[in-house]
């Protein structure tokens, strides 16, 4: 299940100066990650857990191992869909738009750049650079995202909560972030979706 991506009005003055700066300065992280979902209509939370490689520029890659094993890349030219047996489902950004915009949003926000995220959210911040938490608020244009968007951390993103108006839940809790490492050969032939 590929995690829903978002979208955000920003007034700067409502995130302390300098809150996430150092998000900025990694041009490509990996990470683990648990995802948990809440729905409504069900009594118990679906789990997937896997991994994320951000590349700055070039897209995500963003890895299910499991319940069952999928890889999503979104970048530039659109959306590549890999499943377990290696089958291989390209979308284009003219096919699907949304996807490249999810994906660069998705982008600043695991970077912190608050400015790419004006338009679409109000976003709120307290905290400092080594222990914050940033609010995201739909603004009235942006239809059918999450009423309410939360992100955690410290030199990275460490949680990410997203609220939907029907009730459902999903809390992203990342893990093992480094930025120490640029993309693979492998990780770079998937981000080019060639």
């Amino acid at each position: 299940m590929m995690p829903l991506l978002l979208l955000p009005a920003l007034a700067l003055g409502q995130i302390p100066a300098g809150l996430a700066d150092h998000l900025k300065e990694a041009a490509v992280v990996h990470a683990d990650f648990e995802q948990v979902r809440t729905l409504a209509a069900l009594s118990r939370p679906l789990k997937a857990g896997g991994s994320l490689v951000l590349a700055r520029d070039k897209g995500v890659i963003w890895h299910l191992a499991r319940p069952v094993s999928m890889t999503y890349v979104m970048g530039p030219k659109g959306l590549l869909t890999v499943d377990g047996e290696g089958r291989r489902e390209r979308r284009t950004a003219r096919d699907l738009p949304v996807v490249g915009q999810m994906g660069r949003l998705f982008q600043a926000m695991v970077q912190g750049d608050w400015k790419t995220l004006e338009g679409s959210f109000t976003l709120t911040g307290s905290g400092t650079p080594a222990h914050w938490e940033v609010t995201l608020a739909p603004t009235a244009r942006t239809v059918g995202f999450p009423k309410r968007l939360r992100l955690a951390g410290g030199r990275f993103v460490e949680r990410l909560q997203m609220e939907e108006a029907g009730g459902d839940r999903m809390e992203i809790t990342f893990s093992h972030q480094r930025a120490d490492a640029p993309v693979s050969e492998a990780e770079g032939l998937l981000l080019a979706q060639d």
